[in-house]
């Protein structure tokens, strides 16, 4: 995440509540309540045995690989490219060398991982090479098609890793940290942005994932709720890069670096992704608070499942 506000900030953030939530991050701070978080439902959906082992009993250490490396490096690049380019002069965003501010943050990231490994590397320099090159090519795309996407003159930035941190219920809070936030002055809208980094981009079974939509439906509950604003005024959206497109594409969208895809969040949608945060609360969490100590089943009727057998 970018470190600093620019001294200008003030003057150029006029809309009092977009001051708030780009300021969010830096004045809230959790509190010491159980706090569920979007990956911790993500992997109870996929399988309650894997998530027994990674949260109740931290049996699953995080590992990180060239996928988690590479994403961490792209989003911090990305957002300190925005922040410029909305928060000082457009000109200066456009003189930024994000080749090597990417190169950088992939070696701060890698040198992060590999500590968290034991010291282990889980990478080659080819491998490293490859993913900082395709990235390279994502960040010319977006110089490049920079007024299509992040436009100057009708959005607002508003929030890089904006913190989310609002009661479900007494003693259970909802914790998350939303990528992008952008106002639409002419339109009084909020667009709430997550960026995934992937190979070639979001096929049918992911859009249709509700393992996976649910993160951003998730977010604009309760930012609406932490900020006070219309659910209806709030759209969602998932900024996926692209690391490799067809050179021989049928189709001129195919050969483009950016994939947006904005899933269903009307009530029936909401609803039943809210319903199946609250199962999961009952299914793990006692009336103490805390996470009820038991043995959880695997969803696969023979006991494991592609997400737990490696782990068993």
């Amino acid at each position: 995440m970018p470190k600093k506000i620019y001294s200008e900030l003030d003057k150029k953030i006029k809309n009092p509540l977009v001051k708030e939530v780009w300021e969010s991050k830096i004045k809230q701070k959790p509190s010491k309540n159980k706090h569920i978080s979007y990956s911790s439902l993500s992997t109870y959906g996929k399988c309650p045995k894997l998530w027994e082992m990674m949260y109740l009993r931290k049996q699953v250490p995080f590992t990180q690989n060239i996928y988690t490396c590479f994403g961490t490096a792209f989003h911090e690049t990305m957002q300190e490219w925005l922040e410029i380019l909305y928060y000082d002069k457009v000109k200066n965003a456009n003189s930024m060398d994000l080749d090597a501010l990417l190169y950088k943050n992939m070696v701060k990231s890698y040198k992060s991982g590999k500590a968290q490994n034991g010291h282990e590397h889980f990478s080659s320099e080819k491998e490293l090479m490859e993913f900082w090159l395709d990235g390279k090519h994502i960040l010319e795309f977006l110089k490049k098609k920079r007024g299509g996407y992040f436009s100057t003159k009708t959005m607002k930035l508003a929030g890089i890793e904006t913190l989310l941190y609002q009661e479900i219920k007494p003693g259970i809070m909802f914790k998350g940290l939303v990528d992008l936030v952008f106002y639409h002055p002419n339109s009084d809208r909020w667009s709430i942005v997550d960026i995934k980094t992937s190979t070639s981009g979001w096929r049918d079974n992911q859009k249709k994932n509700p393992n996976l939509t649910a993160q951003v439906i998730l977010y604009r509950e309760f930012f609406a709720k932490q900020f006070g604003i219309d659910k209806d005024k709030i759209d969602v959206e998932f900024f996926i890069v692209k690391r490799r497109v067809p050179k021989d594409a049928e189709f001129a969208s195919m050969q483009k670096r950016v994939q947006q895809f904005s899933p269903a969040s009307g009530p029936r949608k909401t609803k039943q992704v809210l319903e199946s945060m609250n199962n999961f609360i009952a299914d793990v969490v006692g009336a103490d608070g805390q996470f009820i100590d038991k043995e959880y089943k695997c969803v696969n009727p023979f006991g494991k499942c592609e997400h737990c057998s490696q782990y068993l």
